[in-house]
């Protein structure tokens, strides 16, 4: 990868986190999530005048399935944080992703990684679990925490982000990133509408709204221009294994803003787990 591609890639991750901060402080996180999907949405519209889809069928068919995982994920995510810390979900999401990635990337989509790239991935994924224990001697615990639901929704959610950015991979070698996600993200929002209106209700769209104010303006901004860039770097040939690896390192500022932020519990073993994300990333920057 590019010295150009890894710093877009990391400049994306700075911008990720935003929306789980705003998801996590919000009163109703499936209101929370359609709010940000909307403004998201609206920000892309003069994407229709500028920059038309080429449409064809592969191509449609490409956009309705990554819109229903990108649905998917995101009321994944919203019930995740129901129970769950930002400094525990956010990384398991974003931690178990690229290890999901890696493997459709390389059966569906035909990546062929290097073992720079391959080793780069594991030491990512290790420091996403060491970011997850409680304690030195607990060794066992992150994966007992998956009986609880928060843990539980997070991992699932880690699935359909790999889902959503195998797809990608496919669907930004047809069209340009930038219609591609505005239609990607209207799908989204077409499958999540009906659910967030039968369980919250126009009332909670409107309370969240009032109460959220411009926080879920500035996610629903962040959330295209962290993923659009991501796009990006893939469609000039960066393998989505290794970019989707590399925005993990979102999860070292996850862990600082929970603690920071909510008061959530931090330990010298979290910012170990850091270290190990940003030496993961090294490696795929310098052998990947």
């Amino acid at each position: 990868m590019t010295l150009l591609g890894l710093t877009l890639v990391i400049f994306s991750a700075c911008f990720h986190v935003v929306a789980h901060v705003v998801l996590k402080r919000s009163l109703d996180r499936l209101a929370s999530v359609w709010w940000v999907l909307v403004w998201g949405g609206l920000l892309l519209l003069p994407v229709l005048v500028f920059d038309p889809m080429p449409w064809s069928w592969p191509l449609a068919g490409l956009v309705l399935l990554s819109g229903f995982f990108q649905f998917a994920y995101f009321y994944s995510i919203a019930r995740a944080y129901h129970t769950g810390d930002l400094s525990v979900v956010y990384p398991l999401a974003r931690g178990t992703a690229p290890v999901f990635l890696l493997v459709w990337a390389t059966v569906l989509i035909g990546e062929r990684p290097t073992l720079g790239g391959i080793v780069g991935v594991l030491v990512i994924a290790a420091g996403i679990y060491l970011i997850g224990l409680p304690r030195r001697s607990a060794w066992i615990e992150p994966l007992r925490s998956l009986s609880r639901p928060g843990p539980r929704w997070a991992v699932i959610a880690g699935l359909f982000i790999s889902a959503y950015s195998a797809v990608d991979r496919v669907g930004v070698r047809l069209a340009s990133p930038l219609p591609y996600l505005f239609f990607v993200n209207w799908v989204a929002i077409a499958f999540l509408t009906p659910m967030v209106l039968r369980a919250a209700g126009v009332r909670a769209l409107r309370a969240e709204i009032g109460y959220a104010r411009f926080n879920s303006v500035i996610a629903g901004m962040t959330t295209p221009l962290a993923y659009l860039t991501v796009l990006f770097v893939i469609r000039a040939g960066a393998p989505a294994s290794y970019v989707g690896a590399i925005r993990e390192i979102s999860v070292v500022f996850g862990v600082i803003l929970g603690v920071a932020l909510f008061k959530e519990p931090g330990s010298f073993i979290r910012v170990t787990g850091g270290a190990c994300v940003a030496v993961g990333v090294a490696i795929i920057g310098l052998f990947g």
